[in-house]
């Protein structure tokens, strides 16, 4: 069981996160690429800045003693049901397909599910992560179709 939630964690990892803009890069979709790059920048951004200014304890307590081991011992928001939120909505709003859009924000929620199943994360650290994940897409798409 503990397999299948490391493996959930997975579809918000960055490296997945990563070879799906090189991929749809390499595809020509171009637009997808800049979204889902633009996306996990702010993504991460966002997270390092409220971490930053706000820290919260992980349910299972983690050591740091520095700048960066802090930001990582931080509980809010998840930064992995942040990413799967901008991952699953702009997959969604570029399939424009139903069935593949429930199965996408089905693997949100899974993502979601995981984090506080491990005890990285409380709940309202993922639905946090989540909200931020969903704004951030439509922002990214917004700052893509200026650019582009």
């Amino acid at each position: 069981m503990e397999e299948v939630i490391q493996d959930t964690k997975g579809l918000a990892g960055l490296p997945l996160f990563c070879v799906l803009i090189v991929v749809s890069f390499l595809l020509g979709q171009i637009v997808l690429s800049a979204q889902l790059a633009v996306g996990l920048a702010l993504a991460i951004g966002l997270t390092v800045l409220i971490r930053t200014l706000y820290f919260e304890q992980r349910p299972a307590k983690q050591k740091f003693n520095s700048y960066l081991t802090k930001i990582d011992a931080s509980s809010f928001p998840s930064l992995h049901s942040m990413r799967a939120g901008v991952l699953s909505t702009l997959l969604i709003l570029h399939v424009q397909h139903l069935w593949l859009g429930m199965l996408f924000a089905f693997c949100a929620l899974a993502v979601a599910a995981a984090r506080v199943i491990q005890k990285r994360h409380f709940i309202h650290d993922v639905i946090a992560g989540l909200m931020f994940g969903v704004i951030i897409a439509f922002v990214s798409v917004k700052i893509v179709s200026v650019l582009l």
